[in-house]
Protein backbone atom coordinates (compact mmCIF):
# COMPACT_ATOMS: atom_id res chain seq x y z
CA UNK A 1 0.00 0.00 0.00
CA UNK A 2 1.27 3.21 -0.94
CA UNK A 3 2.27 5.25 1.92
CA UNK A 4 1.09 9.35 2.03
CA UNK A 5 2.85 11.98 3.01
CA UNK A 6 0.36 12.90 5.91
CA UNK A 7 0.95 9.37 7.12
CA UNK A 8 4.78 9.58 7.12
CA UNK A 9 5.15 13.13 8.51
CA UNK A 10 7.46 16.03 7.93
CA UNK A 11 10.13 15.29 9.92
CA UNK A 12 10.35 11.20 9.11
CA UNK A 13 10.42 12.10 5.53
CA UNK A 14 13.27 14.95 5.73
CA UNK A 15 15.38 12.51 8.06
CA UNK A 16 14.67 9.98 4.88
CA UNK A 17 15.68 12.48 2.35
CA UNK A 18 19.14 13.43 4.16
CA UNK A 19 20.30 9.78 4.51
CA UNK A 20 20.02 9.32 0.46
CA UNK A 21 21.18 12.81 -0.17
CA UNK A 22 24.25 12.38 1.77
CA UNK A 23 26.76 12.07 -0.48
CA UNK A 24 26.84 15.85 -0.51
CA UNK A 25 28.55 15.57 2.38
CA UNK A 26 31.79 14.06 0.72
CA UNK A 27 31.96 17.06 -1.98
CA UNK A 28 34.70 19.28 -0.24
CA UNK A 29 33.26 22.36 -1.29
CA UNK A 30 30.08 21.21 1.39
CA UNK A 31 30.88 22.06 4.79
CA UNK A 32 27.54 21.23 6.39
CA UNK A 33 24.83 19.57 3.91
CA UNK A 34 21.51 19.02 4.44
CA UNK A 35 19.63 18.36 7.49
CA UNK A 36 21.12 21.39 9.66
CA UNK A 37 19.35 24.65 9.82
CA UNK A 38 21.18 26.21 6.80
CA UNK A 39 23.69 24.65 4.40
CA UNK A 40 27.51 25.79 4.35
CA UNK A 41 29.55 25.99 1.35
CA UNK A 42 33.04 26.94 0.43
CA UNK A 43 32.84 29.33 -2.60
CA UNK A 44 35.70 29.74 -5.29
CA UNK A 45 37.13 32.81 -6.42
CA UNK A 46 34.79 33.32 -9.69
CA UNK A 47 31.44 35.51 -9.46
CA UNK A 48 28.71 33.89 -8.00
CA UNK A 49 25.51 34.34 -9.51
CA UNK A 50 21.98 33.54 -7.47
CA UNK A 51 18.72 32.41 -8.66
CA UNK A 52 15.18 31.30 -7.67
CA UNK A 53 11.97 30.22 -9.45
CA UNK A 54 8.62 27.92 -8.78
CA UNK A 55 6.62 25.50 -10.83
CA UNK A 56 3.09 25.42 -8.86
CA UNK A 57 0.00 23.02 -9.15
CA UNK A 58 -2.81 24.54 -11.63
CA UNK A 59 -0.12 28.05 -12.87
CA UNK A 60 2.80 26.20 -14.55
CA UNK A 61 0.98 22.53 -14.67
CA UNK A 62 -1.54 20.42 -13.97
CA UNK A 63 -1.78 16.62 -12.31
CA UNK A 64 -1.12 14.03 -15.06
CA UNK A 65 1.00 16.30 -17.61
CA UNK A 66 4.91 14.73 -16.55
CA UNK A 67 5.61 11.96 -14.13
CA UNK A 68 7.27 13.48 -10.25
CA UNK A 69 11.05 12.84 -11.80
CA UNK A 70 10.24 14.72 -14.84
CA UNK A 71 8.93 17.70 -12.63
CA UNK A 72 11.91 17.73 -10.64
CA UNK A 73 14.00 17.64 -13.80
CA UNK A 74 12.01 20.32 -15.11
CA UNK A 75 12.12 22.75 -11.79
CA UNK A 76 16.19 22.25 -12.16
CA UNK A 77 16.30 22.95 -15.86
CA UNK A 78 14.48 26.39 -15.44
CA UNK A 79 16.26 27.36 -13.09
CA UNK A 80 19.47 26.82 -14.53
CA UNK A 81 18.54 28.38 -17.65
CA UNK A 82 18.77 31.71 -16.04
CA UNK A 83 22.61 30.83 -14.81
CA UNK A 84 23.00 29.98 -18.61
CA UNK A 85 21.77 33.70 -19.70
CA UNK A 86 24.16 35.27 -18.07
CA UNK A 87 26.97 32.92 -18.73
CA UNK A 88 27.18 31.04 -15.78
CA UNK A 89 26.69 27.27 -14.32
CA UNK A 90 25.71 25.49 -11.51
CA UNK A 91 27.13 24.61 -8.09
CA UNK A 92 24.81 24.31 -5.50
CA UNK A 93 20.81 24.12 -5.25
CA UNK A 94 18.40 24.26 -2.45
CA UNK A 95 14.89 23.07 -3.08
CA UNK A 96 11.67 24.39 -1.23
CA UNK A 97 8.14 22.56 -1.32
CA UNK A 98 4.74 22.76 -0.80
CA UNK A 99 2.52 19.06 -0.62
CA UNK A 100 -0.45 17.95 0.08
CA UNK A 101 -1.05 15.32 2.93
CA UNK A 102 -2.02 13.18 0.53
CA UNK A 103 0.05 12.85 -1.86
CA UNK A 104 2.25 9.46 -1.98
CA UNK A 105 5.99 10.01 -0.18
CA UNK A 106 7.04 7.85 -3.36
CA UNK A 107 6.07 10.60 -5.54
CA UNK A 108 7.72 13.31 -3.41
CA UNK A 109 10.71 10.86 -3.22
CA UNK A 110 10.97 10.82 -6.85
CA UNK A 111 10.57 14.27 -7.78
CA UNK A 112 13.42 14.99 -5.19
CA UNK A 113 15.67 12.15 -6.72
CA UNK A 114 14.75 13.62 -10.55
CA UNK A 115 15.85 17.29 -8.83
CA UNK A 116 18.88 15.94 -7.88
CA UNK A 117 20.17 14.02 -10.41
CA UNK A 118 19.67 16.51 -13.17
CA UNK A 119 21.58 18.95 -10.91
CA UNK A 120 24.03 16.24 -10.46
CA UNK A 121 24.70 15.89 -14.19
CA UNK A 122 25.03 19.48 -14.58
CA UNK A 123 27.98 19.80 -12.16
CA UNK A 124 25.53 21.18 -9.25
CA UNK A 125 24.92 19.60 -5.62
CA UNK A 126 21.58 19.71 -4.11
CA UNK A 127 22.57 20.74 0.10
CA UNK A 128 18.96 21.92 1.33
CA UNK A 129 15.74 23.09 1.70
CA UNK A 130 12.12 22.73 2.74
CA UNK A 131 8.77 21.19 3.24
CA UNK A 132 5.58 22.53 4.06
CA UNK A 133 1.67 21.38 4.18
CA UNK A 134 -0.30 23.22 1.50
CA UNK A 135 -3.41 22.71 -0.75
CA UNK A 136 -1.56 21.48 -3.71
CA UNK A 137 2.26 21.14 -5.77
CA UNK A 138 4.49 23.82 -5.30
CA UNK A 139 7.68 23.21 -6.30
CA UNK A 140 10.74 26.25 -5.17
CA UNK A 141 14.48 26.03 -5.78
CA UNK A 142 16.60 28.24 -5.68
CA UNK A 143 20.36 27.90 -7.17
CA UNK A 144 23.57 29.40 -6.68
CA UNK A 145 26.12 29.14 -9.79
CA UNK A 146 29.99 30.68 -11.04
CA UNK A 147 30.72 32.73 -14.35
CA UNK A 148 34.01 31.47 -15.76
CA UNK A 149 34.49 34.44 -17.72
CA UNK A 150 32.33 37.35 -17.69
CA UNK A 151 28.89 37.98 -16.71
CA UNK A 152 26.67 38.98 -19.19
CA UNK A 153 23.10 40.58 -18.39
CA UNK A 154 20.44 42.08 -20.57
CA UNK A 155 21.79 45.94 -20.69
CA UNK A 156 24.26 45.53 -22.88
CA UNK A 157 22.36 45.53 -26.33
CA UNK A 158 23.57 48.54 -28.64
CA UNK A 159 22.23 49.75 -32.26
CA UNK A 160 23.56 47.57 -34.64
CA UNK A 161 23.99 44.56 -32.76
CA UNK A 162 22.97 41.07 -34.61
CA UNK A 163 20.16 39.23 -32.63
CA UNK A 164 20.29 35.63 -32.58
CA UNK A 165 18.35 32.55 -30.91
CA UNK A 166 19.34 29.23 -29.83
CA UNK A 167 17.64 26.21 -30.88
CA UNK A 168 13.93 26.29 -32.07
CA UNK A 169 10.76 27.63 -31.07
CA UNK A 170 7.14 26.78 -30.24
CA UNK A 171 7.40 22.83 -29.49
CA UNK A 172 6.62 23.82 -25.74
CA UNK A 173 3.53 26.06 -26.92
CA UNK A 174 2.05 23.69 -28.84
CA UNK A 175 2.34 20.93 -26.26
CA UNK A 176 0.89 23.09 -23.32
CA UNK A 177 -1.61 24.18 -26.00
CA UNK A 178 -3.01 20.68 -26.31
CA UNK A 179 -2.51 19.65 -22.61
CA UNK A 180 -4.67 22.55 -21.66
CA UNK A 181 -6.84 21.03 -24.20
CA UNK A 182 -7.03 17.75 -22.44
CA UNK A 183 -5.10 16.33 -25.32
CA UNK A 184 -2.29 13.75 -23.94
CA UNK A 185 0.82 14.63 -25.56
CA UNK A 186 4.50 14.53 -24.24
CA UNK A 187 5.46 17.67 -22.38
CA UNK A 188 8.88 18.70 -23.20
CA UNK A 189 11.61 19.02 -21.00
CA UNK A 190 13.90 22.77 -21.15
CA UNK A 191 17.10 22.16 -23.25
CA UNK A 192 20.01 23.09 -20.78
CA UNK A 193 21.78 25.86 -22.67
CA UNK A 194 24.61 26.10 -20.08
CA UNK A 195 27.77 25.62 -22.37
CA UNK A 196 26.43 27.31 -25.15
CA UNK A 197 25.93 30.20 -22.36
CA UNK A 198 29.07 29.69 -21.88
CA UNK A 199 30.42 29.36 -24.99
CA UNK A 200 28.30 32.97 -26.15
CA UNK A 201 29.04 34.94 -23.02
CA UNK A 202 32.26 36.49 -23.68
CA UNK A 203 30.91 37.49 -27.29
CA UNK A 204 27.66 38.81 -26.48
CA UNK A 205 26.91 42.43 -25.27
CA UNK A 206 23.57 40.82 -24.39
CA UNK A 207 21.58 37.81 -23.49
CA UNK A 208 18.33 36.84 -21.82
CA UNK A 209 16.36 32.73 -21.46
CA UNK A 210 13.58 32.87 -23.53
CA UNK A 211 11.28 31.57 -20.94
CA UNK A 212 8.51 33.93 -21.06
CA UNK A 213 8.04 34.02 -24.95
CA UNK A 214 11.19 35.68 -27.61
CA UNK A 215 9.12 39.25 -28.38
CA UNK A 216 8.18 39.12 -24.42
CA UNK A 217 11.79 38.74 -23.41
CA UNK A 218 13.39 40.75 -25.98
CA UNK A 219 11.44 43.61 -24.49
CA UNK A 220 13.18 43.28 -21.38
CA UNK A 221 16.17 43.02 -23.33
CA UNK A 222 15.34 46.24 -25.13
CA UNK A 223 13.88 48.21 -21.68
CA UNK A 224 17.15 47.03 -20.03
CA UNK A 225 19.32 48.21 -23.18
CA UNK A 226 17.74 51.46 -24.12
CA UNK A 227 17.08 50.40 -27.45
CA UNK A 228 14.62 48.93 -30.10
CA UNK A 229 14.92 45.41 -31.54
CA UNK A 230 13.30 44.55 -35.27
CA UNK A 231 13.22 40.68 -35.74
CA UNK A 232 12.33 38.58 -38.83
CA UNK A 233 9.39 36.91 -39.03
CA UNK A 234 10.79 34.28 -41.69
CA UNK A 235 14.39 33.94 -39.93
CA UNK A 236 12.62 32.34 -36.93
CA UNK A 237 13.59 28.70 -36.14
CA UNK A 238 10.07 27.37 -35.55
CA UNK A 239 9.93 23.68 -34.33
CA UNK A 240 9.02 21.39 -36.61
CA UNK A 241 5.72 20.00 -34.40
CA UNK A 242 4.99 23.31 -34.17
CA UNK A 243 5.00 24.29 -38.10
CA UNK A 244 3.13 20.99 -38.27
CA UNK A 245 0.11 21.91 -36.15
CA UNK A 246 -0.10 25.08 -37.16
CA UNK A 247 1.04 25.92 -40.18
CA UNK A 248 0.96 29.21 -41.41
CA UNK A 249 0.70 30.72 -37.76
CA UNK A 250 3.37 28.61 -36.28
CA UNK A 251 5.53 32.02 -36.53
CA UNK A 252 3.57 33.91 -34.64
CA UNK A 253 2.64 31.48 -32.01
CA UNK A 254 6.47 30.96 -31.58
CA UNK A 255 6.82 34.00 -31.28
CA UNK A 256 4.71 34.63 -28.21
CA UNK A 257 4.31 31.07 -26.96
CA UNK A 258 6.88 30.63 -24.34
CA UNK A 259 8.58 27.92 -22.07
CA UNK A 260 11.06 27.39 -24.76
CA UNK A 261 14.12 28.22 -22.35
CA UNK A 262 16.32 28.86 -25.04
CA UNK A 263 18.94 31.90 -25.40
CA UNK A 264 18.66 35.28 -26.99
CA UNK A 265 21.42 36.62 -27.67
CA UNK A 266 22.96 40.25 -28.76
CA UNK A 267 26.04 39.92 -30.55
CA UNK A 268 28.05 42.80 -31.97
CA UNK A 269 29.44 43.07 -35.89
CA UNK A 270 33.19 42.90 -34.69
CA UNK A 271 32.20 38.89 -32.98
CA UNK A 272 30.31 37.49 -36.09
CA UNK A 273 33.30 35.68 -37.28
CA UNK A 274 34.10 34.50 -34.31
CA UNK A 275 30.70 33.30 -33.55
CA UNK A 276 30.67 31.44 -36.54
CA UNK A 277 33.48 29.37 -35.19
CA UNK A 278 31.53 28.38 -32.34
CA UNK A 279 28.80 27.01 -34.03
CA UNK A 280 29.95 23.52 -33.94
CA UNK A 281 30.76 23.50 -30.19
CA UNK A 282 27.56 25.00 -29.05
CA UNK A 283 25.49 22.04 -28.75
CA UNK A 284 22.72 23.53 -30.38
CA UNK A 285 21.50 25.54 -33.26
CA UNK A 286 22.16 29.03 -33.41
CA UNK A 287 20.17 31.41 -35.82
CA UNK A 288 20.36 35.14 -36.68
CA UNK A 289 16.83 36.20 -36.32
CA UNK A 290 17.37 40.46 -36.18
CA UNK A 291 18.95 43.24 -34.72
CA UNK A 292 19.08 46.29 -32.01
CA UNK A 293 18.27 49.60 -33.93
CA UNK A 294 18.41 53.01 -32.37
CA UNK A 295 14.90 54.20 -30.47
CA UNK A 296 12.81 53.67 -27.37
CA UNK A 297 12.32 50.21 -26.14
CA UNK A 298 10.05 48.53 -28.52
CA UNK A 299 10.21 45.30 -30.71
CA UNK A 300 8.89 45.08 -34.21
CA UNK A 301 8.13 41.62 -35.80
CA UNK A 302 8.75 42.37 -39.59
CA UNK A 303 7.01 40.13 -42.79
CA UNK A 304 9.43 39.64 -45.76
CA UNK A 305 9.01 42.96 -47.01
CA UNK A 306 9.47 44.41 -43.67
CA UNK A 307 6.38 45.29 -43.03
CA UNK A 308 4.69 45.03 -39.37
CA UNK A 309 3.28 41.46 -38.37
CA UNK A 310 0.86 42.20 -36.06
CA UNK A 311 0.87 39.96 -32.75
CA UNK A 312 -1.86 40.00 -29.99
CA UNK A 313 0.46 39.27 -27.05
CA UNK A 314 4.14 39.48 -26.71
CA UNK A 315 3.76 36.29 -24.51
CA UNK A 316 3.01 35.06 -20.97
CA UNK A 317 2.50 37.29 -18.15
CA UNK A 318 1.04 35.60 -14.77
CA UNK A 319 -1.33 39.15 -14.17
CA UNK A 320 -2.58 39.30 -17.86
Amino acid sequence: MARLLRDVGEHAWIARLVGRLGAAARDRRVLVGPGDDAAAIRPGRRPLLLTTDALIEGVHFRAGWAAPSVLGRRAFAVNASDLAAMGGEPTFALLALEAPGRLRTADLDALVRGFARAAARAGARLVGGNLVAGSHLAITATLLGEASGPVVGRAGARPGDALYVTGTLGRAGVAVRALRAGRRTPWPLPPLRLRAGRLLAPLAHAMIDVSDGLLQDAGHLCRASGASAEILAACLPVATACRRALGDEAARFAATSGEDYELLVAVPPRAERALAGLRLRLGCRLTRIGRIVAGRPVVRVLDAAGQPVATRRAGFDHFR
